[in-house]
């Protein structure tokens, strides 16, 4: 049990809220049992996972969050499994919980190398893509609604925006991070790869002269979502895309961009349904 707020390993954990250490050390956090079961039920490798007994209940308590877990994902002989798994007593905790009541379990692990050359497309591709949102919790919130609606991959525009593996995205796609296949890249080679894979790509724009309801969406298809502030860049409007608009009834002009993502990928969805 680590009982010192001086630790080496404590003072890492804490600074790995800082995104420069996540990217220069390749490590990132999650924080509560259904999350880190999510990660690592997905392919998320491991480093070391720190417990709080008197939040468990017992030391065994740590033990639960791989139950139900399919055992080859931790076999004895794999080097990548043997992570530590180190006690912490509730002050140590609190100082390296990101958020309360998560469950008394935070994990270290390590950050995927995702790149989209291994992404096998399907037949009909549904594509999302996240440009320049800079709130985490839209981010996270987007996640999610990808996971439901059924999206192939998610592609972040690297360009400027939100990091990906910031502890509120974690939190608040409640896993989601970790079920949708998600890469990031730069938005001029984002489209070039659209464009190589013939896949439509669509945006919302309140200038739009068309709804979203107009277009057909049952072929291959990339949604695109832009910054909560900025909206998307007018390079991108220039380019061979789409454009629609969502009905505004009231005297706001748009939706929060995770409505907005929501409204057009469940339109994807329900046109793909009737098919």
């Amino acid at each position: 049990m680590i009982t010192s707020l001086q630790n080496p390993l404590i003072k890492r954990v804490v600074a790995l809220r800082d995104r420069k250490n996540r990217d220069k050390q390749r490590v990132f956090l999650i924080e509560g049992r259904k999350e880190i079961q999510c990660a690592l039920s997905n392919g998320i490798s491991p480093e070391m996972l720190f417990y709080c007994p008197d939040i468990l209940g017992s030391d065994a308590g740590c033990k639960a969050v791989f139950a139900g877990l399919p055992p080859h994902l931790f076999p004895d002989d794999n080097p990548k499994n043997n992570f530590r798994q180190v006690a912490v007593p509730p002050r140590v905790y609190a100082k390296i919980a990101y958020r309360e009541k998560v469950g008394g379990l935070v994990l270290v692990a390590n950050i995927p190398d995702r790149r989209i050359e291994h992404l096998k497309l399907s037949g009909n591709p549904f594509i999302l893509i996240v440009q320049g949102v800079e709130k985490p919790g839209n981010l996270g919130a987007m996640l999610r609604i990808a996971d439901g609606a059924g999206v192939d991959a998610v592609i972040i525009a690297k360009d400027r925006g939100v990091d990906l593996y910031n502890p509120n995205v974690v939190r608040s796609s409640l896993g989601a991070l970790f079920t949708v296949k998600t890469f990031t890249m730069s938005l001029d080679k984002t489209m070039d790869w659209l464009t190589a894979n013939q896949i439509k790509i669509v945006l919302s724009s309140p200038s739009a002269q068309q709804y979203y309801t107009d277009i057909d969406y049952t072929g291959p298809v990339a949604v695109v979502v832009g910054s909560e502030k900025e909206g998307l860049p007018q390079r991108l409007l220039d380019q061979n895309v789409i454009t629609v608009k969502i009905p505004m009834c009231g005297q706001m002009d748009s939706l929060n961009v995770s409505c907005s993502g929501a409204v057009l990928m469940y339109e994807v969805l329900r046109q793909r349904s009737l098919v």
